[in-house]
């Protein structure tokens, strides 16, 4: 057994949290999503505005502080993610996409006294795996939290498994049966199946709000042996789909029973029963919808494993000569959703306008744009972590090493030309040679210098893998839009930038770009 009492807390900035992208509550995603896309996904689908609203009228209850976990020399939140975005969006409201909301959160900020959430009282887990089993019991019984809808308990078991647990080993750990982890692996997998259909519109948005979409119900249809013979699939040792119809007909039968699920056909009430599903089962059996005739055969699922994406046969055009239209991409840097906010208006601004800005319209402007922001973003990251200082020093250092080096040098070649260097006074000499320069130590550093010093600094980026990356940036060469690329682009008249490459720039440094913004907050 797990004693907890040995966990410390600690007293945290919420600014320097970050939500944690392993979330059970977040969707499943293809692609990793930024700290602003959590937020934005909390805000509309895990009523964090809500909490925040409660926050302000109640206060903030200290009854179950989150979990935390430190990874990377970052402190990242297993548990207590929506109380942690909503103290987030209240310190700085302007994390929140929609101007509506945005503003009533401000009117009702007025006269709360945000150091009650400025630091909030963690508690440090020794691991991820360690904390898996408090949390696990937090949201599925015997804590006052938000429970889990059952994809996001599933998707959480799910991602266990498929790192390597065992069902025997998540039953040891968890507050769970062998039974209701099976049946949780088996659920989120006819999940993914329901998700990847073709469905209308309207059915396929309902599917992916897992919170509204009841996979209990579905689950109900699967479970009975007539559905599941309707259904036309089995479970293979590591609970996936052992499909038993050709995909045509595999699909349209999954997809009406999605339908009736969406559409209220089928709920709790009318499956009651055994008989209720026999009977619903029966009724669709009827419809001449789908052929029955077919034998289930597990040679089906052989075909969905060879399956090869064939490519639509080209409509006969009339006019053979006429272009094709190029499939379009996207004409912005980055997307409308993406909100990356520093509390420094001039820099917000330029992101913002970055936003506004056609990639491919307007390349130049869009790189020239670009350029600054990094320029100031890394500026004001070194200044919060009095690096300016440091590099400006760092930089004095080396100037002045480099001017006695070549003072030597030159003591050198005039003592073999027979005169006594060592007799003469060296302050006038180093005058008459030019090297008796006085360095300055308000100079602005380049953008290339800063970027060098945070990429060869641990102590500003614990993240080897971040520095690892604006290592590449720095050394890019002609096919990605490097740092040279960039002075010639704001120097040179006949240098022009290429709107593929900037978009290539900008998802390399975009992991560094968030941290840099996190720290400056």
């Amino acid at each position: 057994m797990i004693n907890y009492n040995t966990w410390p807390t600690k007293k945290l900035k919420v600014t320097s949290l970050r939500l944690d992208v392993d979330n059970p509550r977040l969707s499943e995603r293809r692609d990793s999503v930024s700290q602003a896309q959590i937020i934005d996904y909390l805000i509309e689908k895990e009523k964090v505005l809500n909490l925040a609203k409660d926050i302000i009228s109640m206060g903030y209850f200290r009854n179950e502080s989150p979990i935390v976990v430190k990874e990377n020399g970052r402190f990242h939140v297993l548990e207590g993610n929506r109380r942690v975005s909503a103290c987030k969006i209240l310190i700085n409201p302007d994390l929140i996409k929609s101007s509506v909301k945005r503003n009533n959160i401000k009117k009702l900020l007025r006269g709360f006294d945000l150091g009650i959430i400025e630091k909030l009282e963690v508690i440090v887990a020794p691991s991820r795996e360690e904390a898996d089993v408090m949390i696990v019991n937090r949201h599925t019984g015997g804590s006052v939290v938000e429970k889990w809808d059952k994809t996001k308990q599933d998707r959480f078991l799910y991602k266990r498994f498929s790192s390597g647990e065992t069902v025997d080993e998540l039953a040891d750990k968890l507050p769970l049966t062998k039974t209701e982890i099976k049946d949780s692996l088996k659920r989120y997998n006819v999940y993914m199946e329901i998700s990847q259909l073709e469905l209308g519109e309207k059915v396929l948005n309902s599917v992916k709000d897992e919170t509204k979409f009841s996979m209990t119900n579905f689950e109900r249809v699967y479970q009975n042996e007539k559905g599941l013979e309707f259904l036309g699939f089995d479970f293979d040792d590591d609970f996936t789909l052992k499909k038993q119809l050709p995909k045509t007909e595999f699909v349209k039968r999954f997809s009406r029973i999605v339908e009736d699920v969406v559409g209220n056909t089928i709920n709790s009430r009318v499956l009651n029963k055994k008989s209720d599903t026999d009977s619903y089962i029966d009724n669709l059996r009827k419809l001449s919808d789908f052929d029955t005739s077919i034998r289930l055969d597990s040679k089906y699922n052989d075909e969905y494993k060879d399956e090869e994406v064939k490519s639509l046969p080209e409509k006969e055009s009339k006019d053979d000569t006429k272009p094709k239209r190029p499939r379009p991409t996207s004409i912005k840097l980055f997307a409308s959703s993406l909100h990356f906010v520093t509390g420094v208006g001039r820099i917000d601004d330029i992101f913002e306008e970055l936003k506004i800005l056609n990639i491919k319209k307007q390349p130049n402007a869009v790189a020239v744009l670009f350029r600054s922001y990094l320029d100031m973003i890394a500026y004001q990251f070194l200044k919060s972590k009095n690096g300016i200082t440091t590099l400006r020093q760092e930089q004095i250092d080396g100037l002045v090493k480099g001017s006695d080096k070549k003072f030597e040098k030159v003591k050198k070649e005039l003592n073999k030309m027979g005169i006594d260097v060592e007799s003469l006074d060296q302050d006038s000499l180093k005058k008459v040679i030019g090297l008796d320069k006085v360095y300055s130590n308000d100079r602005v550093p380049s953008l290339r210098e800063m970027l060098v010093f945070i990429s060869k600094s641990e102590g500003l980026v614990p993240d080897g893998k971040l520095r690892q990356a604006l290592g590449g940036y720095l050394n890019s060469n002609t096919k990605l839009l490097g740092h040279s690329e960039y002075n010639l682009l704001v120097h040179n008249e006949y240098f022009t930038a290429e709107p593929e490459e900037l978009k290539l720039v900008w998802s390399q440094m975009q992991p560094l770009l968030e941290y840099l913004i996190s720290e400056i907050k």
